[in-house]
């Protein structure tokens, strides 16, 4: 038995058609899968709660691993967002290379994302990150962009 591959990280949303305005024209990802209503014994068995109806999509760039954006329809979830705090135990981010971390920084800051920041210049070797900062999604999920050097010929490092 393995894992075969990484396949979409999760994120619950309160306004899918929001959020995904927000994934496709703020970070110009593009819906892989459009919103589709799902409901009956399967989703609530692999979710966990009978009675289950959630709107899903997903988004990402076409490199096998998709955003996919959950709005819980029943059971309703809380409209609390992630904890300000990135070092609870169990808060989490989605991390996405860039080609410009400083770029993205400031027209996220100008279409007024709430950003941490900003990204400063660290010297150091593919694969770390060079330049690397955290911003929410509308519904405050957090977010990564990070910008490294090219990867080394050979190189297999993620």
């Amino acid at each position: 038995m393995e894992i075969k591959g990484l396949y979409h990280t999760g994120f619950v949303v309160s306004d899918l058609e929001r959020t995904l305005a927000f994934y496709t024209g703020v970070l110009k990802m593009r819906v892989e899968r459009p919103p589709t209503e799902l409901s009956g014994e399967w989703i609530s068995d692999v979710v966990g709660y009978p009675g289950t109806r959630l709107r899903s999509a997903f988004v990402g760039i076409g490199d096998g691993h998709s955003i996919e954006l959950l709005q819980y329809l029943s059971p309703p979830g809380s409209r609390v967002p992630n904890p300000a705090d990135r070092n609870r135990v169990g808060a989490s981010h989605a991390g996405m290379i860039v080609d410009d971390a400083r770029g993205w920084y400031e027209r996220l800051k100008a279409a007024g994302v709430e950003t941490l920041g900003p990204p400063a210049l660290r010297d150091v070797e593919y694969p770390w990150a060079r330049y690397a900062f955290y911003f929410r999604d509308p519904d405050g999920n957090w977010l990564e962009f990070a910008e490294r050097a090219p990867r080394p010929a050979g190189s297999k490092a993620n």
